[in-house]
């Protein structure tokens, strides 16, 4: 899932700088300050909620059981319930008040800058807190309205940095998230794309057992623990080296099985239409007379292509590039490489898509020009690279295959490439488009002028 990456790349990108939620990250010694401004927000939570922190202690120890099942069994293990329950609930309540207070600290701790980084931990795989934990929380609380209140402010924050999107719905009317970064995914899909799970999330699961079972499962989880605490004490670090062995596998095989799946696809693609993509990036779709124009809306998968006689329009969805941008879409891939995530890989597809048109700095000054990408780190070179790096060892989808054959087929007319190039060599300026229609000018008078000086005209 994480392709190898290596150990500071590991940290920079998958784990949270300020703040830990869920028990993944929780108790590592850089994270520690976090954990003493949680009972402060959640203290102003309950409080603008009205409720008490032992009815919803009371409400989340009662589903413990569901809640341990979001997560692998190995890192929850080393918690008895009541841990992992106050663990749970501090966690929610600081989310939700840090959301109701629109990103901002209102118990006046976090700095600036620690802020910044707390929006980007709330966005982390690793990270995540269950959806069903936050509705836990907020859902039975007595002040009126607090309920839509709640899951208005959180569809808000999320969607807040993606522009000009189309109506979202809000959390109550989505599909049931498993997650904030599931949310996340989900609106920049669009209402009715990526929702479309043929699986259903570990979030989402609650299967009834019977006695018998629960039982052998907590006698073989009491089992685990204590073998968990005796391998702690002798390498703090052993069970994340091997999660992410098995995490690395794991994407190796998955990526294995797509290449199989993409290899049979290209196969039968070749039979069928022997369109094969020989357009390199924007530049090369620009000379064969392919114009660049943004999509109604923002959501990933607002792409298509529009031919006309020796010109053709490829509409892109705007995309904001800042700070956050690599570590969100590196989680969004990973999240999309799990075994219990959405089967669609529809921002992989996108992403794997976009870098197909950007291979040098002046592709992004081009989608830059259409108001296609808006770029805040200030150099073109460096988008290009992160766009690169993202989908540097991810198998290629054919998610839009549709819209490559279109384009592919518009840039294979040789007489497309011909007169584009003749638009763009000599009527590229105002000036000498000017100087063009002058001369046919001067033409067509010297011609009137010869044919009314011949006797008899």
């Amino acid at each position: 899932m994480l392709r190898g990456t290596t150990s500071s790349d590991f940290k920079k990108f998958y784990e949270p700088e300020v703040i830990s939620f869920g028990p993944y990250h929780h108790g590592k010694p850089h994270l520690r300050s976090g954990e003493k401004i949680k009972p402060l927000y959640a203290k102003e939570f309950l409080a603008a909620s009205g409720q008490s922190i032992q009815d919803v202690y009371k409400n989340i120890e009662s589903n413990i059981e569901a809640m341990r099942k979001c997560y692998n069994r190995r890192p929850t293990n080393k918690y008895d319930d009541e841990t992992l329950a106050w663990m749970m609930l501090l966690d929610g309540c600081f989310i939700l008040q840090f959301i109701l207070s629109g990103g901002e600290d209102d118990t006046k701790v976090l700095r600036a800058h620690q802020i910044s980084f707390v929006q980007a931990d709330l966005f982390l795989l690793e990270n995540q807190l269950p959806f069903g934990v936050l509705q836990l929380i907020f859902e039975r609380a007595p002040v009126i309205m607090m309920k839509e209140l709640v899951k208005e402010k959180i569809t808000e924050y999320v969607t807040a940095d993606i522009a000009r999107l189309a109506p979202v719905s809000s959390a109550s009317e989505l599909e049931k998230p498993a997650h904030l970064l599931d949310l996340l995914r989900s609106s920049l899909l669009g209402s009715g794309r990526g929702g479309d799970k043929k699986m259903i999330s570990k979030q989402q699961q609650q299967p009834e057992k019977d006695s018998a079972q629960e039982q052998e499962e907590k006698q073989k989880a009491d089992e685990e623990q204590k073998e968990q605490k005796a391998a702690n004490n002798n390498n703090n670090n052993t069970h994340d080296c091997w999660r992410m062995m098995k995490e690395f596998l794991s994407f190796q095989m998955i990526s294995r099985r797509l290449g199989r799946s993409k290899e049979t696809t290209d196969s039968s693609s070749q039979d069928n239409n022997n369109k094969w993509q020989t357009f390199r990036n924007i530049r090369e779709l620009k000379a064969a007379g392919i114009r660049f124009k943004p999509s109604p809306t923002s959501f990933l998968t607002d792409i298509s292509f529009e031919p006309h006689f020796f010109y053709g329009y490829l509409k892109l969805p705007f995309l904001l590039i800042d700070d956050s941008t690599k570590p969100r879409f590196l989680n969004l891939v990973a999240y999309e490489m799990c075994p219990d995530a959405p089967e669609d890989y529809e921002v992989t597809s996108f992403l794997c898509f976009l870098d197909s048109l950007i291979d040098h700095p002046d592709d992004v000054k081009e989608l830059r020009s259409k108001k296609i990408l808006c770029n805040s780190l200030g150099s073109d070179e460096e988008v290009a690279r992160i766009f690169n790096e993202i989908t540097d060892g991810l198998v290629y989808l054919d998610d839009y295959k549709d819209v490559k054959d279109d384009i592919q087929e518009h840039y294979d007319k040789r007489v497309n490439t011909w007169i584009a190039q003749a638009l763009h060599n000599h009527f590229s300026s105002p000036w000498t488009i000017m100087a063009f229609s002058a001369a046919v000018i001067i033409l067509l008078l010297t011609g009137a002028q010869t044919y009314f000086a011949i006797p008899g005209n």
